[in-house]
């Protein structure tokens, strides 16, 4: 079996690190240009561990994998498009790990030979450092077609069966269609407010004025689901805000780092579709439009900086 994973981040390191340890014979990173020479010098770095994986190049002569596990940035998932191409064949399963809600139909289009089910990695903490990642908790991997129930259907068993030989959490949910909606809430409020004010997570709990602004950014959301025939209600809203109320004082948002990294967001792709599908449907998002210009700002100061650094 030939089991690949593209996007060797955060997140992608820690179930990478996983994979590789149950299996290291058929666990592969799909990489190319400067990412597969530092993958293939450097290995995966994780809580000061060394894990020398296997790393393939596209090519010509590429075999296609069972299964392709996505863990890009949405920002990278076009160029990723075009590094997987030679590893899907008729029938390869892919499981995408990226935030948002696009990303599900973008590789379906992509991809119409393939098995393309929902994915998403919730609650881990990982944090990526210059050359290494760092973690405490791997939160829980959910994963599954739109709707899913046992006996489940043939490819989401064989990634469940894949999976249970590492210690990676798994949940297959009933509806993963909400539960990638109520992923998105959490990201448009959290990730979006935290990035934008520079705070940790508990300080957007407990700033009266950033959970505010974090729940109205989620509130747009749940209307634009409840226009579009999603499941996601004021309740789905409220569980998010506790959930996010308990985590360490320590943790920090992945767009939060990456603003304090001088990195690009995913903002387009959070308050961005908001935006788009609030506009197909009729429905005014003025709290997202509001936080994706900010944090657009940040982004345009962070480059301003780096060329006055450049130029001195």
């Amino acid at each position: 079996m030939r089991i690949a994973m593209i996007g060797m981040g955060a997140v992608g390191s820690v179930f990478g690190m996983d994979l590789y340890n149950a299996y290291p014979e058929e666990f592969f990173a799909i990489a190319s240009g400067s990412r597969y020479e530092r993958l293939q010098a450097e290995g995966l770095m994780v809580n000061g561990e060394k894990y020398p994986l296997l790393v393939e190049q596209p090519s010509a002569d590429s075999q296609p994998a069972e299964v392709i596990f996505v863990c890009v940035k949405n920002y990278g998932l076009e160029g990723a498009l075009a590094d997987m191409r030679p590893f899907v064949g008729e029938g390869t399963i892919i499981v995408p790990l990226l935030n948002g809600i696009s990303v599900t139909p973008t590789l379906r289009w992509a991809f119409p030979q393939a098995r393309v089910l929902f994915g998403i990695a919730m609650g881990i903490d990982a944090r990526r450092t210059v050359n290494a990642i760092d973690f405490t908790t791997r939160g829980v991997l959910q994963f599954g077609w739109e709707r899913n129930a046992e006996p489940y259907a043939p490819e989401v068993e064989q990634v469940r069966q894949i999976l249970s030989r590492t210690p990676i959490p798994l949940e297959i949910a009933p509806d993963m269609e909400r539960t990638i909606w109520k992923k998105f809430m959490l990201n448009v409020g959290y990730n979006q407010v935290t990035a934008a004010v520079d705070c940790f997570i508990y300080e957007c709990s407990e700033v009266k004025e950033y959970f505010q602004l974090a729940s109205a950014a989620m509130q747009e959301v749940v209307e634009l689901a409840r226009r579009r025939g999603v499941d996601l209600t004021e309740t789905d809203r409220e569980e998010t805000e506790r959930f996010m109320a308990a985590f360490p004082r320590t943790a920090q948002t992945s767009m939060h780092q990456d603003i304090k990294a001088g990195r690009i967001t995913e903002v387009d792709y959070f308050s961005g579709i908001v935006e788009e599908y609030g506009r197909e449907a009729g429905l005014a998002t003025p709290v997202n439009a509001f936080l994706r210009q900010i944090i657009h700002g940040k982004e345009h100061q962070n480059q301003l900086h780096a060329k006055k650094i450049v130029n001195n």
